[in-house]
Parts: C-alpha cells; structure tokens; sequence
C-alpha cells in the first residue's frame, strides 16, 4: 500500500478530492498514488500542505510518516495495517465532534430565527 494512499485514508478523503486539489483528474491521481515516483515536486507540495505534513514525507519511499501538527496524537504511522485500530478510533472522535458541531450549528440556526423574530416585531 502506498504511502499516498495511506494519508489519503486516514484523512478520509476521496480520490476525487486530492485530484481536485492537484488540479488533474481522478485517473490520474489514482496512477500518481500507486507509483509515487511520477509525483511532481508542485503536487508534493500541494499534498504536503493538504495532508499537513513535511514535503520529505511526501517524497520518500519510506512508508513512516511524522505529523507536523500532530492532528493524530500518536505521532507516526508505521504500518496501515498495524495501526487500523488507532486509525478507527480517529474517525470515531471525527464523527462525534462532527455530530456536536451539528448540533450547535442547528442550536444557532433556532438562535437565529428568533432573533430575526423579535427585530421584524418590532
């Protein structure tokens, strides 16, 4: 498994998404993540920035990577595989802070109405 592929997963996002962000279609995003070496040093920097990690990680073969921001508090990912549980309760947390955004979104939408309520009463 590349490591493209891995950053790809772990932040959930879609082909189609990191191609949009490279700027070339899904097909070819999908060539670029199973052989790497093709990369462009623009799109390793477009990934770098997307996947907030150093370009050099992008860059390497090795397939350890080391987070700048550290959005995943375990630090490095060794292996996919190893760390699918680690990987699950990341889209675990992800999903819940996603459903209490929701909720304070809909609880400010209701603010909102009534607030537009009382200044067309008056």
């Amino acid at each position: 498994m590349s490591k493209l592929k891995v950053l790809r997963e772990v932040n959930n996002y879609t082909q189609e998404f990191v191609a949009e962000t490279l700027g070339v279609d899904q097909s070819t995003y999908s060539k670029i993540e199973r052989n790497p070496k093709n990369l462009k040093v623009e799109q390793a920097e477009k990934l770098a920035k997307l996947y907030d990690v150093d370009v050099s990680d992008i860059m390497s073969s090795d397939i350890t990577i080391s987070f700048s921001h550290n959005t995943i508090d375990k630090g490095l990912i060794q292996n996919h595989f190893e760390q699918k549980g680690m990987f699950d309760q990341v889209l675990q947390a992800k999903n819940e802070e996603i459903k209490i955004l929701m909720e304070q979104v809909d609880h400010l939408k209701k603010q909102n109405d009534q607030l537009l309520k009382l200044l067309e009463s008056k």
